[in-house]
C-alpha cells in the first residue's frame, strides 16, 4: 500500500481519535441527548408585593427566611384586613408553595383557619397565588397576580434602618385586629422600641420592637402582650398565665396620600396564627 493510500483510507478514523482525545465532539447526524430541553431553575421571591383591585388590595411580604405575610384589604375603606402567614418552599421554574397556610379572619372565626397556597410565575418582579380551602372573610376566591412594589415607591436593595422609624409627628394611622380599629400615633425610639403607642381593644402594646433585617429594606417585629390590660379586659390575653408572644415584619414605602412621604405597614401574629396590623402615614 502506497502512503497516499494509507493516509486516504486512515485519516479519518485518525482525526476522529485525535478529536475524540482532544475532548472535541464526532457529530452521527443524531440529536444530542436532551436537546430542546431548558433546564429548571430555582424560584426565587423575596419583598414587597401587591395589587389593587377597585376598592380591594392584597399586599404581602416575604422574608429572606420565606417567612410569607400577607394583607388582604376587602374593603379598603373599612380597613381591618385579614392577615395571612405561612411559611414557603421554592420549587422550580417560578412555583413554590405553602403547605400551611394560616387565616385569621375574624369576621368568619375567631380562631385562624387553616389552608394552603400555590404559586406560579414567580419572580422577584411579581407572582400568581391561589390560595385552596380558604375564602375570603366575604366568601371571595382567594387568587391574585402580584407585582413587586415600583422602584420609586419601595426600594428593595435598600438596607432598613432604625432611622427610617424615626420623625415627628410619628406615624398616624390604625391598628387592627380582624374585629376592631385604633386610630393611634406610632413614634419609635433610637433602637426600634416603640416610644408612645396606643392600646388596642386594651391590649398593652408598649413593648412593641422593630429591628432591621440584615441586607435587606424589611424589619423584623416582636411583641409581648401581657395579660393585664390597660383599662379593661385584653381578649388577646385573657385567661393566660403569661403574656403572648407574637412575631412579624415592617416595611415602609412611599405614601399615596397627599401631604404624607412615607407609609409604615406592620403585620404581627402568634404561633397560631392570630395577629394584628398597623397602617400609618407620615
Amino acid at each position: 500500500m502506497t502512503i497516499q493510500q494509507f493516509m486516504g483510507r486512515g485519516l479519518p478514523l485518525w482525526l476522529a481519535l485525535t478529536l475524540a482525545a482532544c475532548g472535541g465532539a464526532v457529530s452521527d447526524g443524531a440529536a444530542p441527548s436532551g436537546a430542546g430541553i431548558a433546564p429548571s431553575s430555582g424560584t426565587v421571591l423575596q419583598g414587597v408585593y401587591s395589587v389593587t383591585l377597585e376598592n380591594k388590595e392584597f399586599l404581602s411580604v416575604i422574608t429572606p427566611e420565606l417567612d410569607w405575610y400577607a394583607l388582604y384589604f376587602e374593603r379598603l375603606a373599612y380597613g381591618n384586613p385579614d392577615i395571612f402567614s405561612g411559611k414557603l418552599s421554592l420549587g422550580v421554574d417560578g412555583r413554590a408553595a405553602i403547605s400551611s397556610v394560616r387565616a385569621f379572619q375574624i369576621a368568619k372565626s375567631a380562631l385562624p383557619l387553616s389552608g394552603t397556597a400555590s404559586i406560579s410565575a414567580a419572580t422577584l418582579q411579581g407572582y400568581s397565588v391561589n390560595l385552596t380551602g380558604i375564602t375570603s372573610a366575604l366568601s371571595d376566591s382567594l387568587s391574585f397576580s402580584v407585582a413587586a412594589l415600583a422602584p420609586t415607591n419601595y426600594n428593595p436593595g435598600k438596607a432598613a434602618s432604625y432611622a427610617d422609624l424615626q420623625g415627628t409627628p410619628g406615624w398616624q394611622g390604625s391598628w387592627y385586629d380582624g374585629d376592631t380599629s385604633n386610630l393611634s400615633s406610632l413614634q419609635f425610639s433610637s433602637n426600634g422600641s416603640v416610644s408612645s403607642v396606643s392600646a388596642l381593644s386594651y391590649c398593652d402594646l408598649s413593648s412593641l420592637t422593630l429591628a432591621p433585617l440584615s441586607g435587606v429594606n424589611l424589619f423584623k417585629v416582636t411583641l409581648n402582650i401581657p395579660v393585664k390590660g390597660l383599662g379593661g379586659i385584653c381578649l388577646r390575653s385573657k385567661d393566660r398565665l403569661t403574656g403572648v408572644d407574637l412575631g412579624g415584619v415592617a416595611f415602609l414605602s412611599r405614601s399615596p396620600l397627599a401631604g404624607k412621604s412615607w407609609r409604615l405597614d406592620l403585620i404581627a401574629v402568634d404561633s397560631a396564627g392570630s395577629g394584628i396590623s398597623f397602617r400609618g402615614d407620615r
